[in-house]
């Protein structure tokens, strides 16, 4: 197994291990709560250094087993390239169902269909950042996989 998809691995785990965590802090009984502000910014902010601290633990740890050599080579390359194709496309995907979303429930006030309250800031903030975390881990799943097949 290559160190870049140690990395991946490494990434991908912390990663959904960290969404676990921002999920907790923003749902209760699996429904969005309605947190104040400064619950979500004290959220943000930990779930920014979750992500930080974690990724330099993995990378420390990769570094101190490595025996010299290069870190990418270009196989590699075009592989980070390919997942980084796959996440853009799936954030574009997610930040335009999300628009389309907001647009239709303004449009379509009052129809009886289940909908998701953009306006509420709690939702916003879960739904774009869960976003997020789904390229991440996408990002990270599709590197697995290119090193896989």
């Amino acid at each position: 197994m290559s160190e870049h998809e140690k990395h991946a691995w490494g990434s991908l785990v912390a990663s959904a291990l960290i969404w676990a965590f921002f999920t907790m802090r923003l749902t209760e009984g699996g429904w969005i709560a309605d947190v104040s502000p400064r619950h979500m910014l004290w959220t943000y902010v930990a779930t920014v250094v979750l992500m930080i601290v974690s990724h330099s633990i993995i990378a420390a740890l990769l570094a101190a087993r490595r025996a010299g050599g290069t870190l990418k080579d270009e196989r590699d390359a075009a592989i980070e390239a390919r997942a980084d194709r796959i996440e853009g496309y799936l954030l574009a995907v997610i930040i335009n169902v999300l628009v389309v979303h907001a647009l239709a429930d303004a449009a379509f006030a009052g129809h009886a269909l289940p909908r998701i309250d953009l306006a509420s800031l709690p939702v916003l903030v879960f739904a774009l950042l869960s976003g997020l975390f789904a390229g991440h881990i996408v990002k990270q799943a599709a590197i697995i996989w290119q090193y896989r097949t």
